[in-house]
């Protein structure tokens, strides 16, 4: 969305991804990280969100697995790339005390690899939503990330067969390069913004959230944090005690960051038809003050719409 107002938009994700190999608009990819890391960010993610082989081919980048393969290794290589050149020239902008006293991270975009927020475009099985994860992490390991950021999904399945995709490109990499390790994982949820309880595919969060725990000690993979993103910030303040309650204990983390628009992503796809064409904009009204089990603060978004400042603020100080 940042990319969009800055002028790098053809109405999808895809001219935002695709900046990241432009090289006129490569500085754009790079200022807005370095602007988050200016800001005090000490994690940036790679702009890889929709670079999956099945979108290469949806977005008529390339017309085969072979091809669609190819095409999104490049754009991921490609925005580590531009995340890690961000990081250098900050750095030398940087004091080296400053540099010394937190390392900032590279933190690798793991997409959802059907359009998000639809879990009924899921694939139904595990096993079918693995070699395309193989492929995006893979090209993410090879890159050397910081994290592995698998973000945004609405299935537990998906969690799954990322977990069990990293277990078995490690097991292959433990044969032939000794020492090779895993980065930390950090798994995110994307919740019911008037039922924060539940995925989008009306999975309980608490469900999910064991289930992925259970895979990862049974895969002995590194699962540092699980969280929830792109929802509502008042359905995640509803969210964030489930998981605190469910990893009390561990060693593992909460993670949190909410989309900040007025209109939520469940109003939003309630406004759709089947074709996700968009059928009854009444449905989706300013009025509005409370959606489901959350209730709208007035004066927490401006105008336009958009969350302020100061109330993400106070969203992200009840998270921790």
């Amino acid at each position: 969305h940042e990319l969009k107002l800055r002028g790098i938009s053809d109405g999808t994700f895809l001219a935002g991804v695709l900046a990241n190999e432009n090289c006129a608009a490569d500085n754009v990819v790079e200022s807005i990280h370095m602007d988050y890391l200016a800001a005090g960010c000490d994690v940036i993610t790679t702009n890889n969100f929709v670079a999956v082989p099945r979108r290469m081919v949806e977005c008529g980048l390339a017309s085969d697995e072979a091809s669609s393969n190819g095409r999104a290794v490049s754009i991921i290589r490609a925005s580590v790339d531009r995340a890690r050149s961000a990081v250098s020239k900050y750095n030398d902008k940087t004091a080296e005390a400053e540099r010394n006293q937190k390392k900032k991270l590279i933190a690798g975009c793991i997409p959802p690899l059907t359009e998000c927020y639809f879990a009924n475009k899921v694939p139904s099985s595990v096993n079918n939503l693995m070699p395309e994860y193989t492929v995006v992490l893979s090209t993410l390991l090879d890159c050397h990330v910081d994290i592995l950021l698998a973000e945004t999904l609405s299935t537990t399945r998906e969690a799954i067969a990322i977990l069990r995709s990293l277990s078995s490109i490690h097991e292959q990499m433990g044969r032939v390069k000794a020492g090779h390790t895993i980065p930390p994982i950090w798994m995110s949820f994307t919740i019911h913004d008037d039922s924060p309880t539940k995925l989008r595919s009306d999975e309980l969060l608490e469900t999910a959230c064991n289930s992925i725990i259970q895979e990862s000690d049974y895969l002995n993979l590194p699962l540092e944090a699980v969280g929830i993103n792109c929802s509502a910030p008042r359905a995640i303040s509803k969210a964030v005690p489930i998981l605190t309650r469910i990893l009390e204990g561990t060693s593992i983390k909460v993670c949190a960051y909410g989309n900040c628009f007025k209109t939520t992503t469940s109003e939003w796809i309630s406004s759709l038809d089947d074709n996700g064409d968009s059928v009854d904009s009444t449905s989706i009204t300013e009025e509005k003050t409370v959606c489901g089990e959350v209730s709208i603060c007035a004066g927490d978004y401006d105008e336009e719409g958009y969350l302020v400042p100061d109330a993400y603020a106070k969203y992200t100080s009840e998270w921790a």
